[in-house]
């Protein structure tokens, strides 16, 4: 049985969708932040500065019958604040 999905659809809010593959019996899904910024946890300041960008895997989820493998692309900032830590 084949299934359909709009890749649009497939994505949380905020998210965008770089990469669809099917191998065998799995689905792998590789996300990105539709964001440009992101907030600094120790003094709130947005920040446009990408320090570094890791792959993170949330629990995997059945999708159509199949293993779905969820790949987010985060990214880590510089915080501009002179007197953040």
């Amino acid at each position: 049985m084949h299934h359909r999905f709009q890749r649009a659809s497939l994505a949380p809010g905020g998210f965008a969708i770089d990469e669809v593959k099917v191998i065998a019996e799995s689905v792998q899904i590789l996300l990105r932040s539709r964001w440009p910024s992101g907030t600094c946890p120790g003094c709130g300041r947005e920040s446009r500065r990408v320090q570094s960008r890791y792959v993170r895997r949330p629990a995997d989820l059945p999708l159509g019958g199949r293993r779905l493998e969820l790949a987010i692309v985060a990214r880590r900032f510089w915080c501009d604040a002179v007197l953040c830590g």
